[in-house]
């Protein structure tokens, strides 16, 4: 992101969460898709909100577990959530709460 460190006292992480769509299904259309090097790219969108957060910042991730589980993706940062909760019709979207470390 085109922003100095520590520039934010609040980040809003929302990626793509669908590895497979069809190619022209609507769900793709309106949330993309994530490639196959998806872990890296997770991982350095995770490292790139926690730069740009301040001390004590909060980042605020949202995650739908239809077809990765949020397990697999926490593990992508060394940091851990303040908390979460399940929300949706099958309680498949996790949203997360994280502070940066000061």
């Amino acid at each position: 992101m085109p922003f100095p460190d520590e520039s934010f006292h609040l980040v809003v992480f929302d990626p793509p969460h669908l590895r497979r769509a069809g190619r022209t299904s609507w769900l793709r259309a309106k949330y993309g898709i994530l490639g196959d090097d998806w872990q890296d790219d997770l991982r350095r969108g995770f490292a790139e909100c926690f730069r740009v957060l301040k001390p004590s910042g909060t980042l605020i991730f949202k995650w739908n577990e239809i077809q990765i589980p949020v397990r697999d993706i926490l593990a992508l940062t060394d940091q851990k959530p303040l908390f979460g909760h399940k929300s949706g019709k099958r309680a498949d979207t996790h949203w997360m709460t994280f502070m940066k470390q000061s």
